[in-house]
């Protein structure tokens, strides 16, 4: 009751002091490293012993379900707050929800005379409401709830009070829209620290893959993935070897399927470029203007159509290797332009103003005779002696048919593995029709045959003479119509023997002892006829 007395003489000097060291406090509160719950019961406690209320709350909107809910309850008991922070009621509801609306502060001395009152939370509290002030809670211009102090423990709520509750209503808003931003900024940084662990998994896993994957790159287009034994390929891998470390433009010629791209391939992926790009590009058969622009580039506007910029292969190759399969199909003007990027290094995308540098290696491909094109004019002299620095010519199958067997179970055993197959091998008189056949189509006419013949196989451990196609299984002997249209016996003779030879190697497993001693020939001279046939 003392205390009461007192609280009536305090005189508007004293209370003003009052309000000054209490607004000191709760900023001094706010400034501090404190949680949001605790620095509301702070300020509601430091607002209730100020005031003399039995009760300050902190009631909140919720925007998406259109409720109110209590955030702070200070002065309630234990249990009360409790009910209080489980209940949500209508925004539109009591007297809170009219201050809520109109963003006016409210006095009222007399609730239950205020037809605004919701008795709703009395009842479920069994608290009466007798006096209340309140206050709107704003940020930014935006209304984010009410602070209300209810029940003047002595007398009446003046407006000393609800000056008092004006003053500390921002600093309120304040806490609860720092406490706002920082837990989005907490969820942002934990959502960057998820994203971060993602991202480093995924460049983990990435370059785990792209180990493997130069691994199996590695593997595929090692040299010894192309498989021959004969002297022309002996030679061929001789001069893949000198060429490989080396920057030179080199000219790879042979006739369509020989495998000159495989040998473009391995060249860089064996090189000092191997983990830098490998780009193809076939110029064959395709107009100069697409040839430009994907070679090239473009800018946007450049024609018509060309709704962006776009960079060419060379820019895209930038430090690794261009591969331009059926260089001596370009046109004049491509060639002028493929001379600028290799005399300069510089391309100049369609449209452009200024050229670009590009350090790209170039290996170009042909089965014309480019030379010949030369001389007659049909290819830029100054360009073939670029293009032609080092030459590697492929021979052709027939050019190396003792390497038919070889690339035989080559082929058997790929198609094993990507098929699921079980071939144990190629039958003798299967692999003697091969042999004597003479491949225009090269080594992929012979992968496609290989490939055909596995699948009619079937079930069979072998691949027979009759899953052979007809034209191979006709064999290749000049027959006697043939010869009456030119044949000579010579080329019959050469063609006999040279199947007879096939057949031995194939029969001895390359033996040539034992193949010379059946066919009464000397070691020498089973020697030179095998080289004389490419054996």
């Amino acid at each position: 009751m003392a205390d009461h007395d007192k609280t009536r003489r305090k005189t508007p000097s004293n209370r003003e002091k009052e309000e000054l060291k209490a607004l000191f406090e709760i900023s001094h509160a706010l400034h501090r490293s404190i949680q949001l719950d605790e620095l509301l019961d702070y300020i509601a406690f430091k607002t209730r012993e100020l005031m003399g209320s039995e009760t300050v709350a902190v009631i909140l909107h919720d925007p998406v379900r259109d409720e109110f809910f209590f955030r702070c309850t200070g002065g309630n008991p234990e249990e009360s707050a409790a009910k209080l922070k489980e209940l949500r009621f209508p925004a539109g509801e009591g007297i809170a929800g009219s201050v809520f609306r109109t963003g006016k502060p409210e006095l009222i001395t007399n609730v239950e005379a205020d037809s605004r009152h919701f008795k709703g939370i009395d009842q479920s509290t069994r608290f009466r409401t007798r006096s209340i002030v309140a206050v709107p809670l704003q940020v930014k211009n935006r209304i984010i709830g009410v602070v209300e102090a209810c029940n003047k423990e002595v007398g009446e709520f003046t407006q000393s009070d609800l000056d008092f509750l004006t003053m500390i209503a921002p600093t309120i808003a304040m806490a609860l829209d720092n406490a706002a931003m920082y837990a989005e900024l907490d969820r942002a940084y934990k959502e960057l620290q998820i994203i971060d662990q993602a991202k480093d998994h995924l460049i983990d896993s990435t370059r785990k893959e792209n180990v493997l994957l130069r691994r199996e790159i590695s593997g595929r287009y090692r040299f010894d993935q192309i498989k021959g034994n004969s002297p022309q390929m002996m030679e061929l891998f001789l001069l893949c070897e000198k060429v490989i470390n080396s920057d030179i433009s080199v000219l790879i010629q042979g006739e369509t399927g020989t495998g000159k791209e495989l040998i473009a391939r391995c060249l860089h992926h064996n090189g000092p470029r191997k983990d830098r790009p490998f780009i193809t590009q076939n110029c064959g058969g395709i107009p100069e203007s697409l040839l430009a622009s994907e070679l090239f580039g473009y800018k946007k506007g450049a024609f018509t159509g060309a709704l962006f910029d776009k960079k060419g292969l060379f820019e895209i190759a930038n430090g690794g290797t261009v591969f331009l399969d059926e260089v001596g199909d370009m046109s004049p003007a491509m060639q002028v332009s493929l001379l600028r990027v290799l005399q300069e290094g510089e391309v100049k995308p369609l449209g452009a103003a200024e050229s670009r540098m590009v350090d790209v290696r170039v290996i170009s491909a042909t089965n014309r005779d480019l030379e010949s094109d030369m001389h007659e004019g049909r290819f830029r002299e100054d360009l073939f002696y670029r293009l032609n620095a080092f030459t590697i010519k492929v021979p052709s199958l027939r050019e190396r048919t003792g390497d038919i067997p070889v690339l035989t179970n080559y082929f058997i055993n790929k198609f094993n593995k990507k098929n699921k197959m079980s071939i144990k091998g190629i039958d003798r008189d299967a692999l003697e029709a091969l042999c004597a056949y003479s491949f225009p189509g090269n080594v992929r006419e012979l992968e496609n045959e290989i490939n055909r013949a596995m699948v009619l196989a079937g079930n069979s451990k072998t691949i027979q003479l009759s899953h052979l196609s007809e034209r191979i299984r006709r064999r290749s002997f000049p027959s006697i119509a043939e010869l009456r249209e030119g044949v000579t016996l010579k080329n019959m003779v050469e063609e006999l023997e040279k199947s007879v030879l096939l057949k031995m190697i194939a029969d001895f497993h390359g033996n040539k002892t034992q193949i010379a001693r059946y066919l009464g020939l000397s070691r020498f001279g089973l020697m030179k006829k095998m080289k004389r046939y490419g054996l």
